[in-house]
């Protein structure tokens, strides 16, 4: 059984074509998890879809987020297997669930990986597919940049298959928070050394919805992402791991940087409350740490993009000697070629 767990909070209208594309679905042995909020209009709206469909179980909590919702889902979930879907996406066509557990019982994996589009209105708009395959070196800090930062595949948890087993063994859960938690999680998933299985098929429709969380302005957006990094961290020290890959919470707070200054930079923020944005990175004894890991191991020079080599190794020395001017001019020129939206939907997290 294939257990798709779908948080129901702030529903639209593309959550009845989402649970349509689930229901649909050739292979049938399965149960979808709808966790909503207690007295709610989406808990009315939950039932009604379970009336339709005994493989519907609503799940009824008090108020929660993203992070804590897809816990209750992990809990509850009796498949062997996990998929994650959000509720106002889809998957790609009736056939998606089904190659996607074919391909992963054939490889006897604990993790499939798979593409997506975008869909932005009515239009289908392919995506940089993650070009990962079983030969990589999945333990090198390139992989790593690439699967959570550059292409950013592993930073979210749809298109992907998850072998329950695995991640109740490891005990891997989300951060309770309601921005990046899905990298959170997949960084544990990724250190607990998963067989990772590559599929090049497309399963997933991610649709570019503007009111969705994802777009939506963050006050506490640094404190967000630090507490996620520091989640990960605590995992590992768990695991006895705690250095071991370094590079991902170091790399963590540099895209918090980065993205917490083009929110302020989109909503016209003026010079001078982006500089304090920058100071309270660059003044921020943890964030410095970060950043000297990755001078001090030399870890930007690993990263096969050059591009991406000399941005990053620029911006960490910079946020170490805390030169904000460089940084927020660097970034702006980003900003403008819109260099940071060019892969993954996650990237605009």
């Amino acid at each position: 059984m294939v257990s798709i767990i779908i948080c129901a909070v702030k529903l639209n209208d593309y959550f009845k074509e989402c649970i349509s594309s689930c229901v649909t679905q050739t292979y049938e042995d399965i149960e979808i998890l709808l966790v909503t909020e207690k007295g709610t209009e989406d808990e009315v709206l939950c039932y009604e879809m379970a009336r339709k469909d005994p493989r519907i179980r609503v799940i009824v909590k008090e108020k929660h987020n993203v992070g804590k919702g897809r816990n209750y889902g992990l809990s509850e979930a009796k498949g062997e297997y996990i998929c994650f879907v959000d509720a106002d996406d889809t998957f790609y066509n009736e056939t998606s669930l089904e190659r996607m557990l074919l391909s992963l019982m054939a490889e006897k994996g604990d993790v499939l990986v798979s593409n997506y589009v975008r869909k932005v209105e009515d239009e289908m708009i392919p995506v940089v597919n993650h070009g990962f395959s079983e030969k990589d070196d999945v333990l090198s800090e390139d992989f790593r940049f690439k699967g959570f930062f550059s292409q950013a595949h592993l930073s979210f948890v749809w298109a992907k298959l998850y072998r329950k087993e695995f991640l109740d063994d490891h005990e891997i859960v989300f951060p309770e928070t309601t921005n990046g938690e899905d990298r959170a999680f997949n960084m544990c998933v990724y250190s607990a050394r998963p067989d990772y299985v590559f599929s090049d098929q497309v399963t997933y429709v991610y649709r570019n919805n503007l009111d969705s969380i994802t777009h939506s302005y963050h006050e506490k957006f640094k404190e967000i992402w630090e507490g996620n990094a520091v989640f990960y961290e605590r995992y590992m020290e768990g695991k006895n791991e705690k250095y071991y890959f370094g590079d991902l919470p170091a790399f963590v707070m540099m895209f918090s940087l980065i993205f917490h200054v083009r929110q302020e930079y989109e909503k016209k923020t003026s010079k001078k409350d982006i500089l304090e944005v920058v100071e309270a990175y660059t003044t921020d004894d943890y964030v410095q740490k970060k950043m000297s890991y990755l001078v001090d191991h030399k870890i930007c020079n690993q990263i096969s993009d050059l591009g991406y080599r000399a941005g990053t190794d620029n911006l960490s020395k910079w946020i170490v000697k805390r030169r904000n001017d460089s940084i927020i001019f660097g970034l702006e020129k980003i900003f403008d070629l819109s260099i940071d939206k060019k892969h993954s939907p996650e990237t605009r997290n």
